[in-house]
């Protein structure tokens, strides 16, 4: 066994129910050309992570606009009052749209927000997810949407925020079905429905990892080797040179991927590419975006696997994919 301090991957998990999603991408298709957004409420657990127990959307007299969203304040200020007083919830966190923009991340007035408001109210983190719109399909003379939504944790004591991964509980919250039922459920208005929604998923089982552990690496893993080290850090080194914010992360079964940024007109194509326990041998899997995961065709394992990989990502660019 030999140990080394790569950074692993899923480095906090966002629990929340079907429902509370379906409402989010609800919202979001109502506004498909300005951003709009809401409120987060629910509490951490005791390995601090986020569980939404119910998603606000805006207020009747909030403000959309192509590049801000802001919420009705006194819609947000009863709503929360009720959900602490009848519910024990905690306002948690933010959501709202970058519709079409594709800007899948935090902007950088996003994070100056989210920082300053750390140290003001003195929160020791802050949930902020941000959802995103693109076209799928035409039917009867509308757009169909796809809607992206991810989540970013924002800590007091840290510079940066940290991107999630979901776990996704089935049906609907407890608390959204005690509201139907109230008095004040005026205050909640719901949009229509929408379950064509997409997020990174991860399972609760799933052990969390974290970037300061030391790495224990199994002595039958590829990278264990210095001719498999050797080759992870060329890797490495290519695709951090030619993309944008490019990581390389492990998971709980010690396998590494990378993930990076590529700009593609006004778009920004969130890529992942994972290395099976027997890489080079058997190709890597390569997604795009939300897409599900494909192996490289044509892949040899015995020479230029850099290269094949940069084949791969011309080829998706000029309508060959894979």
């Amino acid at each position: 066994m030999s140990s080394t301090n790569l950074r692993q991957g899923n480095l906090f998990k966002t629990l929340i129910y079907q429902e509370e999603l379906d409402h989010i991408a609800g919202w979001v298709e109502d506004y498909p050309n300005l951003e709009t957004g809401g409120d987060l409420f629910g509490f951490w657990t005791h390995s601090g992570f986020p569980v939404i127990q119910f998603v606000l959307g805006p207020g009747k007299t909030s403000r959309h606009n192509p590049a801000s969203f802001y919420q009705d304040r006194e819609h947000l200020i009863k709503a929360g009052e009720l959900l602490r007083g009848k519910h024990g919830l905690q306002h948690i966190g933010e959501w709202h749209s970058h519709h079409q923009m594709g800007l899948a991340q935090p902007s950088g007035g996003d994070e100056q927000t989210v920082f300053n408001a750390l140290r003001q109210y003195n929160f020791p983190k802050f949930l902020l997810c941000i959802a995103n719109l693109r076209p799928q399909a035409e039917s009867l003379g509308r757009t169909k949407y796809i809607v992206n939504v991810g989540c970013f944790l924002f800590t007091a004591s840290y510079p940066r925020y940290q991107p999630g991964a979901w776990v996704v509980l089935p049906n609907h919250s407890p608390i959204r079905r005690d509201v139907r039922c109230g008095e004040n459920q005026i205050l909640f208005n719901s949009p229509g429905l929408n379950k064509n929604w997409k997020v990174e998923e991860t399972t609760l089982e799933a052990q969390p990892l974290f970037s300061t552990e030391p790495i224990v690496i199994s002595e039958d893993i590829w990278y264990s080797t210095p001719k498999g080290k050797s080759l992870l850090k060329e890797i490495f080194e290519g695709l951090n040179s030619r993309y944008q914010n490019c990581e390389m992360l492990r998971t709980s079964s010690e396998e590494i991927y990378f993930t990076f940024e590529i700009k593609n007109n006004s778009l920004t194509d969130k890529w992942r590419i994972d290395f099976p326990h027997n890489f080079p041998q058997d190709s890597p899997q390569v997604k795009v975006n939300y897409f599900e995961p494909a192996g490289i065709q044509n892949w040899q394992g015995n020479f230029q696997q850099l290269e094949q990989i940069e084949d791969c990502i011309k080829r998706y660019y000029k309508g060959q994919w894979r």
